[in-house]
């Protein structure tokens, strides 16, 4: 089984998104091949009945270090399930060498997170724990969604601030202050104290300062109130910790510890699957039927695996001088599971793998001149790929694999997904509207 696990992955879809953005510009070309069609002399054949079989893949793990953003709540999503989002970050001092005076004592300490904009799920404030990380993170080490952070114990966080506004419309009141739309999460006055109380030793440089402090680690409470995650920024250095404290010569002093690009982190990722992918929580259970439904989900959720189990015989009853012309692939939406309060991708990629079980991208979406789409087309209701080059490949027998992988163009920075209809779904008897619902592969060939 292909393992998106390797530093490889967030290689080749950072690669995938790139080439969708120098093609933005260009209407995606869905009809490559099809300016044969009027051509009767090339004897052109066309047919959507090759078999395909689909398998919904549980994500192994992704790695999510070094992102410039992460995702933050506890999310309920109706076709999916119960989805947890967080990080890992350590925090940089703002200045070295600071004096905190004589009789340093803290006024209040806090967590503020600036929002992306992104938002997933109905959101409602929540409870937030933040926890002191036992081990350090350095920057040229690769850490996974699935990995558990070792603590030092105790929530750092105040529980009389708890639960906490997530909200990239909402403003803050505090008292008699006004902010902008932020993640504040207080934490207790204790700690604080003993960040103040510190070695001068402490303070010498980032170095030291980290050696002493390993990082923070937050998290939604799953079994708390309120719903929703959000998308946090983790390199302009606008998210922070802010100590206020007062000391013998001023009432009114400010230290910041900042979270930039310069902050070793990590995202992480939790679900609980609904039914049809419920299985997926035994972890015995790395693979479903898609034949009906077929799952993508991003935060290292699930990814669609895809075969031809009759390319082989297929194209042995072709003739010798047969040609691909256009190969599409289709991949319906059923409209039942496109709720707008939980919006679908706007865009999935396609993935393979090499002879080591290595991601690997498509010829066709590293082809020059060759837009491979896979984009939701919403008059059709389908995602559409032109991976004629591919099946080219494949039928010669010059592709490294028999597998292709459907998977989250945002994998390791949101929750969202969409369930797909599988190659068996039939359209229901009272529809009349011509729409075939079932994925499947469109050919145009000669011969």
């Amino acid at each position: 089984m292909i393992k998106f696990t390797a530093s490889q992955y967030g290689a080749v879809v950072a690669m995938l998104m790139g080439i969708a953005v120098l093609a933005g510009c260009k209407k995606p070309d869905t009809e490559i091949g099809l300016e044969y069609a009027e051509d009767d002399l090339l004897g052109l054949n066309q047919t959507d009945t090759i078999a395909l079989y689909f398998e919904t893949i549980r994500e192994d793990s992704l790695e999510t270090s070094h992102l410039s953003t992460a995702v933050l709540g506890n999310m309920e999503h109706p076709f999916f399930g119960m989805h947890q989002a967080g990080f890992a970050a350590q925090l940089r001092l703002s200045a070295p060498d600071i004096d905190f005076g004589e009789n340093a004592m803290v006024d209040s300490v806090y967590i503020t997170l600036r929002y992306t904009g992104d938002q997933y799920g109905i959101l409602s404030p929540q409870n937030l724990h933040v926890f002191e990380l036992a081990d350090s993170l350095t920057l040229d080490s690769n850490y996974f969604s699935n990995k558990t952070f070792a603590t030092t114990g105790e929530p750092l966080e105040d529980y009389e601030f708890q639960p906490v506004v997530l909200n990239p419309s909402e403003t803050l009141y505090f008292g008699e202050d006004t902010v902008g739309p932020e993640v504040r999460i207080y934490l207790t006055d204790d700690f604080g104290q003993r960040l103040l109380d510190a070695e001068s030793e402490v303070y010498a440089s980032n170095q030291s300062w980290s050696e002493y402090f390993k990082g923070l680690l937050i998290l939604p409470d799953a079994n708390g109130p309120g719903q929703g995650a959000v998308g946090i920024d983790l390199v302009s250095g606008v998210s922070r910790m802010r100590l206020h404290y007062h000391n013998d010569t001023d009432s009114a002093a400010v230290f910041d510890y900042s979270i930039n690009a310069l902050s070793p982190r990590s995202n992480v990722f939790a679900h609980q699957w609904y039914p049809p992918f419920q299985a997926l929580d035994e972890a015995y259970i790395t693979a479903l039927d898609g034949s009906q439904k077929a799952g993508v989900f991003s935060g290292a959720g699930l990814k669609t695996r895809l075969t031809f189990p009759g390319l082989v015989d297929w194209n042995a009853e072709r003739g010798p001088n047969r040609a691909v012309h256009k190969a599409e692939l289709w991949l319906p939406v059923d409209p039942a599971y496109n709720n707008p309060r939980y919006p679908i991708p706007t865009q999935l990629f396609i993935l393979s793998e090499n002879e080591d079980g290595e991601p690997i991208s498509t010829p066709d979406q590293t082809s020059i001149g060759l837009t491979i789409n896979g984009n939701f087309d919403a008059a059709n209701s389908a995602y559409r790929f032109n991976i004629s080059q591919t099946f080219q490949q494949m039928l010669n027998g010059s592709f490294p694999s028999d597998k292709l992988y459907v998977v989250a163009s945002r994998a390791g920075i949101s929750l969202q997904g969409v369930v797909l209809n599988g190659p068996d779904v039939e359209p229901a008897s009272s529809d009349t509207t011509g729409w075939k619902p079932n994925a499947r592969i469109v050919v145009t060939w000669s011969e």
